[in-house]
């Protein structure tokens, strides 16, 4: 087979993939926004005071749990931008006399660490004795 026939099949097949991919996006989509109802669904049920001690929802029949983060019981994780950096940075050497590596490090991680302020759910699967 020439080249040319060989790359029209490769970009024919590309395409293909690629709509696959697409299409699989978009049921991924829908299903992380039926997810997130169901999250708010049982966030307002967890809200109620006498089910405040959960933190963990065990589903037995696939041996798997959901892990219950609580408004102001975890911390969101965070990125840092370049401006955010040189801001913080600004901020560390302009509040201290004695600059440290450590001091700054520990300056940046607390000015960036900030408490959820909403539920957060995590299923966690348990690795059976098997696997």
């Amino acid at each position: 087979m020439d080249p040319i026939q060989q790359l029209k099949t490769a970009l024919h097949t590309y395409k293909d993939v690629d709509n696959r991919i697409c299409d699989l996006n978009k049921d991924v989509f829908a299903l992380r926004a039926e997810r997130k109802e169901l999250e708010v669904t049982m966030a307002s049920i967890l809200s109620r005071p006498e089910l405040q001690a959960i933190d963990k929802l065990e589903i037995k029949d696939d041996n798997s749990y959901v892990r219950i983060g609580r408004p102001d019981t975890w911390t969101k994780p965070w990125s840092l931008s370049k401006k955010d950096l040189e801001t913080s940075l600004a901020e560390y050497f302009q509040l201290t006399n004695t600059p440290t590596a450590d001091g700054c490090f520990k300056h940046i991680c607390d000015t960036q660490r900030k408490p959820g302020k909403e539920f957060v759910f995590e299923r966690v699967i348990k690795k059976r004795k098997n696997e």
